[in-house]
């Protein structure tokens, strides 16, 4: 009976112990947030089924979609269809070789050809190339490919290309699985074909077959692969085997849980060029890595729709994926950083604070609680999700200490997995372990310090630290350990330093004595960098005067909001838009395009573990630099000269070329073949012999209407003004010719036309002095009229001023009378409303008295510059008297006057009004309004009677509104 119910239990464990075991090796990855940008019609990819990729020797990206052939240059799309020469746009695979691009469809195979694709026949035939690894590159450089399960040579030769078998009949005779060939690759010691259900290696003369007895079982394996470490891999629709180096048979590589279940057109493996293999699953992508398989899909952010079609490595080593729906994915800052949001089971994804306890688990703060990260899996600590884990710190036991805003202060044995809290203190906001051991805690109401936290005990004010005066109102932000153990803390305005026997105050003020800081570290060489949300970064250093301070780098725009020195003295800075990182030399800027989970860094900010990555705290998740090392040097940028387009059409522009002239406009496309960062990438350019300066912009595209005949040099290149990266310029020179009418025979036709024209003129000498005077005559008359057109002028520019206010340059009283007369009888003929308006400025007489009566006029002017701005081109806008405005607005009854009406008040309030002295004076203003009824039609002064009569009651409402005549807007 014991026997009987103890083997159950052993096989119930050793399932359980199973089962874990597989989650494992492929659970990994599933904690992970991809950094992934999608590339669809929004950025110019007219198809979103990308079935192949490359990317050739200049480093343009070639995408074969469903519809057409696209070329990526970074910042455009550029579809290559039926006008470039393809017969079907149906992609079925793409292959770089050199300078070429070999281009495959269902219709057959093709070569780019400058801006042509040209077919390839075999005896007057296309040859179709069907999806998967159909088209590979030989060992002699001849180009490979598989059309109805044969396989092809194509090379050139004298008077061009020729397309022959690659097996002969009686090889395929001797061998019929030649003759179903299903995929090809190659390497270094031969050809591996996927043939008629089973593995091909042809190997000098030899062909060998790989069938079950080798562990290749019975099927169509398309896709073949040689990775990095040696060992071969093949893939079918359902199945994924591998060949290890010096292995006699294949082991069977699938993914645990039937991850290839679902029917795909294609069967895809990539490489990243090390040791990771990738092929497509039913949920995404998976990676053999490390003995282990990785799975991503929706729960790491990414969406492949039909699946993942194509993998690609580009040259800087950034990883892209085709998907069959989905468009193209940017898999960003690929091998360089990991990220976690609550998708992958975070508390809150406002991350605080990081420490790794002595266990090696990371214990990742937040805003709700901590959370344990282990082998890449999360796990949210529930007990503590309503406490915000500001900061954490390891003893020497490998304790983890960790404070929270409210003032509790926990321990976690991680041997134990025991949480205890040790104090309650003043709000903390961060801690520091230092170099004895000791556990230094700043809060908002100055430092604390527990001597010994391995052996227990409660933390008590820092001794000696009452001789610094009231820090009520300083909150320790943050802190570091100088080279020659000195203690710094940080408040807003204060640098308290501690060097094991006295503390020292120092007072921090910048040059206007307004800002505010609130992070520190330490530098090697005994200064320390002070970041400040206002003004930037700051060098500090403590002279015999006191404290010696110098703005670093203003950083305008950016807020900083966390400091880190690391082993290699670099410095890293955390902002409100990604993270900066200076080498001593240079400067490189990292935001989302490179990978990080969120732009904005939160908290204690970065973390720096055993190994050197760096852990960055955001608002938005956590992000992992696995390898810092490979910031620096800064990647190369360069910049090429695309096309050249004339009137719309493309041109063949060579160095030294000549053009004719043309009132056409020359454009020049440039570009940056580069995929990583590009927000700071900006084109520099300048066309010598027509300009002297450079021009920046971020457009890649240059235009110069009509150039004048003459020599060109057009310099160009691109410049990265995050980093301040400046590759060499390059230039391309070339010649307008003159037309026609500038050349020598039309010039000797000129001359002898002129002579023509000296004995014209001489023969009609007489009758020009008769014609003279008639015009004489004339030009008197019309001098006459010419004068008296001025004296209109003036006469009309002399009853504008009479009109205008001197002050404000409104219309004045008269004038506003005078309108307002032809307004009564415009609309009471034409039947239509309009809007009387009286317009009071509030507590003017205040202003007046307070500022003076030059503040006052500045107000006016500005009052009156305000509601010119604002009011239709019809609207008229004059001074009624002192500080009272009068308005008409034709066409406007109340209910369609009471918006407009209320913009205008809320315009006069938008601003303050400057005045001299740097001053600036809140204005508002009443308005009473009368509605002109042509059915019951009022007269002038009457309607400006009930519209003051409205202004009254505007003002005794509180002002600063809009009151109409019977009621308020």
């Amino acid at each position: 009976m014991i026997l009987n119910l103890w083997i159950p239990r052993v096989l119930a464990r050793t399932l359980v112990l199973m089962l874990a075991a597989c989650v494992l090796c492929i659970g990994a990855a599933r904690a992970q947030q991809l950094p992934l940008r999608y590339f669809t019609q929004q950025d110019g990819l007219g198809n979103l089924s990308v079935m192949a990729l490359a990317q050739d020797r200049s480093g343009y990206l070639w995408l074969g979609t469903e519809n057409g052939l696209f070329r990526y240059n970074g910042a455009r799309f550029e579809r290559y269809g039926r006008d470039h020469g393809l017969l079907q746009t149906g992609i079925t695979g793409l292959l770089a070789q050199g300078d070429q691009l070999w281009v495959g469809t269902s219709e057959g195979l093709y070569r780019l050809a400058g801006e042509r694709l040209v077919p390839q026949q075999y005896q007057g035939k296309h040859l179709s190339i069907w999806p998967g690894q159909m088209i590979a590159q030989g060992r002699d450089g001849a180009l490979l490919f598989a059309s109805a399960q044969r396989l092809y040579r194509i090379a050139d030769k004298p008077g061009g290309t020729a397309i022959e078998p690659y097996f002969s009949e009686q090889q395929i005779k001797a061998e019929p699985k030649l003759g179903k060939i299903t995929s090809v690759s190659v390497d270094g010691g031969g050809l591996w074909l996927g043939c008629g259900g089973s593995l091909c290696r042809v190997a000098g003369a030899g062909v060998t077959v790989w069938g079950e007895a080798a562990g290749v079982p019975s099927d169509d394996w398309w896709a073949i692969l040689a990775a990095a470490d040696g060992t071969l891999w093949s893939r079918s629709e359902h199945r994924l085997i591998a060949l290890a180096p010096g292995a006699a048979r294949f082991a069977d590589r699938a993914l645990p849980g039937d991850m290839m279940r679902k029917a795909s057109q294609l069967s895809a493996l990539g490489t990243d060029g090390a040791q990771a293999v990738f092929t497509n699953i039913d949920t995404g992508l998976a990676r053999w890595r490390d003995g282990r398989w990785e799975q991503f899909g929706p729960r790491n952010g990414l969406q492949s729709a039909g699946g993942v079609t194509a993998t690609l490595v580009d040259r800087d080593g950034g990883l892209w994926l085709g998907t069959r729906g989905r468009g193209l994915v940017q898999w960003r800052g690929y091998g360089q950083w990991e990220n976690w949001s609550s998708a992958q089971g975070l508390q809150d994804d406002v991350i605080l604070s990081f420490a790794r306890d002595g266990q090696g688990r990371m214990h990742v703060g937040s805003r709700s609680g901590p959370a344990l990260l282990e082998q890449g899996a999360l796990r949210p600590i529930s007990a503590h999700a309503n406490h915000q884990w500001a900061d954490q710190a390891v003893d020497r036991s490998g304790q983890v200490w960790a404070g929270t805003y409210p003032g509790l202060l926990f321990r976690h044995d991680p041997k134990t997995g025991a949480e205890v809290q040790v104090a309650k203190l003043p709000p903390i906001l961060h801690l520091r372990m230092d170099r004895d051991g000791a556990l230094w805690i700043g809060t908002g109401n100055g430092v604390y310090l527990l001597e010994h936290p391995e052996l227990g005990g409660q933390p008590r004010l820092a001794p000696g630290s009452a001789a610094l005066g009231d820090l009520t109102d300083e909150s320790i932000n943050s802190s570091c350990q100088g080279a020659n153990g000195d203690l710094w803390f940080i408040s807003e305005h204060l640098l308290l330093q501690y060097d094991g026997r006295r503390w020292q105050r120092h007072k921090l003020l910048d040059a206007d004595g307004t800002d505010s800081f609130s992070t520190i570290a330490c530098a090697a060489d005994g200064t320390f960098w002070i970041g400040s949300a206002g003004t930037g970064l700051w060098r500090a250093k403590a002279g015999k005067g006191g404290m010696e301070l110098q703005l670093a780098a203003p950083l305008p725009g950016l807020s900083l909001m966390a400091l880190h020195t690391d082993r290699r003295g670099w410095l890293w800075m955390g902002t409100d838009a990604g993270i900066v990182v200076r080498n001593g030399g240079q400067s490189r800027h990292l935001d989302q395009d490179d990978g990080l989970v969120w732009a904005d860094v939160n908290g204690r900010g970065f973390y720096e573990d055993a190994d050197g990555s760096m852990w960055i705290a955001t608002s938005n998740g956590v992000s992992h630099i696995l390898h810092p090392e490979r910031l620096f040097p800064l990647p190369a940028v360069d910049a090429v000269l695309e096309n050249v387009l004339r009137g719309g059409r493309r041109i063949g522009l060579r160095d030294g070329a000549s053009l004719q002239w043309s009132d056409e406009a020359l454009n020049f496309s440039l570009a940056s073949l580069t995929y990583q960062h590009r927000s700071g990438l900006r084109f520099r350019y300048r066309l010598e012999g027509l300009e002297q300066g450079w021009t920046q912009s971020a457009s890649p595209d240059i235009r110069y209407a009509s150039l004048a005949p003459g020599q060109y040099r057009l310099r160009f290149g691109v410049t990265d003004v995050e980093t301040g990266a400046t590759p060499a310029v390059r230039e391309i020179g070339f010649t307008i010719t003159p037309p026609w009418w500038r050349t020598t025979a039309f010039y000797v036709l000129c001359a002898l036309a002129l002579a023509g024209a000296v004995v014209a003129f001489h023969r009609y000498r007489i009758r020009a002095l008769t014609r003279r005077t008639a015009r004489m005559e004339k030009l008197v008359r019309e001098l006459v009229s010419e004068r008296t057109r001025e004296l209109e002028k003036s006469q009309d520019a002399l009853r504008l001023r009479a009109m205008q206010d001197g002050l404000t340059k409104a219309w004045n009283r008269a004038a506003m009378m005078e309108y307002l007369e032809q307004e009564v009888l415009r609309s009471g003929e034409l039947r239509r409303p309009f809007l009387v308006v009286l317009l009071d400025l509030d507590h003017f007489k205040r202003i007046n008295d307070t500022y003076g009566h030059l503040a006052g006029d500045c107000v006016l002017r500005e009052v009156v510059a305000r509601l010119g701005g604002a009011v239709r081109s019809s609207d008229l806008v004059g001074r009624y008297g002192g500080e009272e405005f009068l308005l008409l607005l034709p066409e406007l009854d109340q209910a369609r006057g009471t918006a407009q009406l209320e913009r205008l008040r809320r315009v006069i309030e938008a601003a303050p009004v400057p005045i001299d002295g740097g001053q600036a004076i809140d204005v508002t203003a009443s308005f009473g309004v009368k509605e002109f009824d042509p059915a019951t039609p009022l007269a002038p002064l009457e309607l400006i009677g009930q519209a003051d009569a409205a202004l009254y009651r505007a003002k005794a409402q509180g002002r600063n509104r809009v009151v109409f005549d019977g009621g308020e807007a």
